[in-house]
Formats: C-alpha cells, structure tokens, sequence
C-alpha cells in the first residue's frame, strides 16, 4: 500500500479530522504501507507552513511505516540541512542527492554546507 501525505499527516499532527481512520488503517495494515521521496517533500512543505518540526517528523513516519534505507536517509539528512543550515526544502533535498558528489548550481546555498559546487555563472562575452 502506497501512503499520500495526507494519511501521514494524520498520523503525526496531534489532531486531525482523519487520524482515527488513518490510525485505523494503520494498524490493519502495519509493515505493508510504503510512500516515496515526493511525499516526503510534501510533508516538508506542510511542516514549514505550521511551524513543525521537520526532522522530527520525518522520523515519526519512518518508525510507522516501511521507508526503505535510502528514502529514510535522504530525508533525514535533507531535514538536517533544512533545520540547522537554513537550505529551502528543495536545495536541502537536492544536497542530500548529491551525497559527496559536487553540485552543478549557480546557487551559493550549497556552500554553506560545504558541499563542492561547480559554479553556473554567466560567461562574460
């Protein structure tokens, strides 16, 4: 079974009109529900919007339900860059793909990280 951001949300938010059900169907349903790197950012958005912590979150829904080892670790890590380095949702996910790998980005962001950037600028003509 595949979890949309609103069934995870419910789990987590201390009230929401659909927790009952949602905890319901989690408990009929544990070890066999999965969701995916896009939920994720989803979540992430509607965190930054009511103020909740995002690491804490991430790490609520990935002991709920089954988050294979490299979406838990991209999104732990992107949650990281979010809290602690200031990085938008979506640079702090883009720094957590690149791993050790440079990033090609005309965005100085990533250099606060300290994540090797290859510089997009404009070419003087």
């Amino acid at each position: 079974m595949f979890a949309d951001t609103d069934f995870l949300l419910a789990l987590v938010k201390e009230s929401d009109w659909l927790k009952g059900r949602a905890e319901k169907i989690l408990k009929l349903n544990e070890k066999r529900i999965t969701t995916s790197v896009s939920v994720m950012i989803e979540v992430a958005i509607v965190c930054q919007r009511i103020e909740t912590n995002i690491t804490q979150v991430f790490s609520q829904i990935c002991g709920l339900i089954e988050v294979d080892e490299t979406t838990r670790t991209l999104c732990l890590r992107a949650s990281i860059f979010m809290e602690r380095n200031k990085l938008n949702i979506f640079d702090a996910f883009h720094a957590a793909y690149c791993g050790n790998d440079a990033i090609i980005s005309s965005d100085s962001a990533y250099d606060r990280i300290g994540l090797e950037r290859i510089k997009l600028e404009k070419v003087p003509s």
